[in-house]
């Protein structure tokens, strides 16, 4: 939901998802008579425009010569506005919670509220915050340091519901690392000496599975799923006897309430069937570390799984039934084996009454404990009948195992030579689409597919964009995208982003200097694997054409994070762990995506006719022409949208900050709390009316 709120000085949009509010601020702009364009006199200007300072009885209040700063001997013509106060009434029970931590003004022109609740209604009160002056009637009492002032902006949203709307999405904590968890449960902190790298040091974790107290090692794993393993164990259990179908595809399958969710379904009779990953390679058999040779001296070879399906098979195996005929049900007719695919990278569900498709359930969580309780994931329930179809048309097709390629892609020696591969049943399932698909619309793509044109597509949708895009990428950023990315969203010589440009690659790129497109990583790249890349490109004479992370984090238009957590200086010491009382720490149940494990992409998600795309595929060659996936691409749903991108700059901001922390405590920053401490004059302003700075951009589009 979004709603708008003004008066003479202020403006505020506010955009409700599930447990998200964000807040886009905004001053009312007087104009600049003078002429002088410039960042200071266009903020000069603003902030002559702003009433006198009034309490919240309306009354005056009188700012003393000492408490503002001089300009040339002259004290200022207007209170020294140092940010927001903002206040949350739940409309329901009456409680009312100010959100200016500690007192401190809000300094930005956006702010995000965490800690909202599904489905309830909330109003905001916004008041401009001044530094209280030295002489006034406050001194006399608790001498704040700032005080509100004149009357209130309030704007009224509600919270959507995810367990009535046809969508229903859930994301959970994905910030594991942060100073709420390491305040909540820091007291079961471990440390662990690693050798990475060749470099020795120390690490921690909060690993909620290992904490002793059971009421603690609850809660910690509730705080850490934010509703979504409950959403997805409440999903499974809608099917609540032999009336009822469950198809299911699984990649990693080592989460035991959800594994025993779905065992509890067979022994309630339920038809549940779960495709599931198996891949591995034959290799040399040994016996007490000699290679096995037979009697004609050849080496013996036997097959090995891989870990994902080692994993897995262990899981599995281990479920009890209190019934025989269960055990062999759930081992022989429940689990199917895909092992003709790159990789069976699917995770859904689809759920069935006497035999109708009616929801299912999708996106990018994996049904482990690290995808539940460590990175980011999206769970999106989908309750539409006419989708759910779609999917299931899709299972049955993978259910036989046929070959994900063609041959003449593949080079495969499959003895099935009447079977189709999932390549061309997926395009005849969707074939690629042409242009933007139609308003309040969902398609449905599945793949391994024939080209990477789907991929080219995701690219062209990007390149559309006129106001925003907002975009997670867990695996880095493929060729198209970043090309796209690689444009500062406003007219430039090609020799000015340092590529040359395919006739495509032009096409597919508007530009527009109020562009902002937000870019969210898992990890920061490396400058080495980028130099490998390019050196690799260069190999087969697409050097000049070849652009990454490094070339495009450069442009003004694009505003990067990747996954961090605050680091007493990385914690990297050979011998002596860092104490720090709330230092953060991840879960340590992650062992390759550690923060950003999300694959969704949105266009203009701001606007009355955004584009959501999101599942399983990391927008990679791989994932488009190789692996098992599925992709939903949503058009002109602002509720969906208002939840994805809510949910996205909690993550982002949250990145971002410590991103930035992280690299002045690499330059040598002695001041350890400065990214905390108020500015306490007007000076915190000038970027955000700046024209050459991002948060100009970012003010002018949440505003």
């Amino acid at each position: 939901m979004r709603s708008r709120s003004e008066s003479s000085e202020l403006s505020v949009h506010a955009i409700a998802g599930t447990r998200v509010v964000i807040l886009g601020l905004n001053l009312k702009l007087k104009d600049d008579e003078s002429g002088d364009s410039s960042p200071s006199a266009t903020l000069s200007a603003m902030l002559s425009g702003l009433t006198v300072a009034k309490d919240a009885n309306g009354a005056d209040i009188a700012a003393s010569e000492s408490s503002l700063p001089e300009k040339n001997g002259q004290p200022p013509s207007h209170d020294v506005f140092v940010g927001f106060a903002i206040d949350r009434r739940d409309t329901s029970s009456g409680k009312s919670t100010s959100l200016n931590f500690d007192g401190r003004p809000i300094q930005k022109f956006h702010y995000g509220d965490y800690t909202v609740e599904p489905g309830h209604q909330y109003e905001y009160s916004v008041r401009r915050m001044i530094k209280a002056p030295s002489r006034s009637r406050y001194s006399f009492f608790s001498r704040p340091k700032y005080v509100a002032v004149g009357s209130p902006l309030v704007v009224t949203v509600t919270t959507e519901d995810p367990s009535t709307a046809k969508h229903g999405i859930y994301f959970n904590r994905g910030a594991a690392g942060s100073q709420a968890y390491a305040e909540k449960f820091g007291e079961f902190r471990k440390w662990h000496r690693v050798n990475k790298y060749g470099t020795p040091h120390w690490t921690s974790t909060i690993n909620p599975l290992t904490i002793p107290d059971p009421a603690k090692k609850k809660e910690a794993c509730a705080w850490l799923s934010r509703g979504l393993e409950e959403a997805l164990l409440e999903f499974i259990s809608q099917a609540k006897d032999s009336s009822w179908q469950l198809r299911v595809t699984a990649y990693e399958f080592t989460h035991k309430e959800v594994i025993h969710a779905f065992a509890a379904a067979v022994e309630r009779g339920v038809d549940v069937k779960i495709i599931h990953h198996v891949k591995g390679s034959h290799r040399p058999k040994t016996r007490y570390n000699d290679v096995v040779k037979d009697k004609d001296g050849e080496v013996v070879k036997e097959w090995v799984p891989d870990k994902t399906t080692s994993d897995t098979q262990r899981a599995i195996d281990a479920v009890g039934f209190q019934s025989l005929d269960h055990a062999r049900i759930w081992h022989h007719d429940t689990l199917i084996e895909r092992h003709t695919s790159s990789i069976m990278h699917n995770k859904f569900i689809i759920l069935l009454r006497d035999g109708t498709p009616v929801e299912v359930w999708t996106g990018s969580t994996n049904f482990t404990e690290s995808a539940l309780y460590g990175q980011s994931n999206v769970g999106h329930i989908v309750r539409d009948e006419g989708i759910a179809q779609q999917y299931l048309t899709y299972w049955n097709k993978l259910a036989l195992d046929p070959p994900g390629r063609s041959k003449r892609h593949s080079g495969s020696s499959h003895d099935e030579e009447d079977a189709v591969p999932m390549d061309e049943i997926n395009e005849q399932l969707q074939p690629d689409p042409a242009g933007a698909q139609p308003h309040d619309s969902i398609t449905v793509f599945f793949s391994p597919r024939k080209t990477s044109d789907l991929l080219d597509w995701y690219a062209d949708r990007m390149g559309d964009a006129t106001d925003s895009v907002h975009f997670t990428a867990a695996f880095g950023v493929s060729q198209p995208l970043a090309h796209v990315l690689n444009h500062d969203g406003k007219p430039s010589p090609s020799h000015e982003v340092g590529v040359r440009r395919s006739p495509r690659i032009a096409r597919r790129i508007k530009t527009d200097d109020k562009l902002l497109r937000y870019i969210l990583l898992d990890s920061q790249p490396s400058e080495h694997s980028s130099e490998k890349s390019r050196a690799s490109a260069e190999k087969k004479g697409k050097g000049n054409d070849y652009c990454d992370y490094f070339d495009f984090k450069k442009l003004n238009s694009n505003r990067i994070a990747y996954g961090a957590v605050l680091s007493g200086r990385n914690e990297e010491v050979k011998d002596v762990a860092p104490s720090s009382e709330h230092s953060e720490s991840l879960t340590g149940l992650s062992t390759f995506v550690d923060f950003v494990h999300t694959k969704f992409m949105m266009i203009d998600a701001l606007t009355v006719n955004p584009t959501i795309i999101t599942g399983s595929a990391n927008f990679s060659i791989a994932s488009t022409e190789q692996n098992d996936e599925n992709m939903l691409v949503i058009e002109g749903d602002t509720a969906v949208a208002d939840v994805y991108f809510t949910e996205f700059m909690r993550l982002f901001d949250h990145f971002y900050s410590r991103d930035k922390r992280n690299e002045s405590l690499g330059k040598g920053s002695k001041s350890p709390r400065a990214w905390i401490d108020v500015v306490e004059d007007d000076s915190w302003m000038k970027p955000f009316f700046d024209p050459s700075h991002q948060l100009f951009r970012e003010r002018v589009l949440l505003s």
